[in-house]
């Protein structure tokens, strides 16, 4: 391997951990999950998305705008980034609900993950 190529690789990984992107599902430190690892989800209000990740940790996820129906459950799904299956930010997903045959699409503006005070702080109906 050429000098090159082994700094592009260590530069590329420097950077990949530096966003988190390698840290393991599930871990406390990681402000980061996977988009396949959510198991339900449930919206108070159309602007408002708590998603459950794995079997205890809960997200917060904040929309841009109103996206109509959300907090009917009729449909729900969130696509993460073409750069990677990590949501780490909220650039890094968007809501889809579809709701009698058409399908709006909701940006994220912000997300956390909340502590199990916060999540036990939820109403019922709310925790996903």
């Amino acid at each position: 391997m050429n000098a090159f190529k082994l700094i592009f690789i260590s530069a590329l990984s420097s950077l990949t951990l530096a966003n988190g992107a390698t840290a393991a599902p599930g871990a406390q430190a990681s402000p980061c999950f996977l988009n396949r690892n959510i198991n339900g989800f449930s919206a108070p209000n159309d602007r408002t998305v708590y998603v459950r990740v794995g079997v205890k940790d809960v997200w917060r996820l904040d929309l841009m705008n109103d996206c109509t129906g959300l907090s009917f459950r009729n449909s729900f799904g969130l696509q993460g980034s073409p750069t990677g299956p990590w949501i780490c930010r909220p650039l890094d997903a968007t809501v889809i609900v579809s709701q009698t045959g058409i399908r709006q699409r909701c940006p994220v503006s912000a997300l956390r993950r909340l502590t199990p005070e916060e999540v036990a702080a939820l109403p019922k109906r709310d925790r996903p």
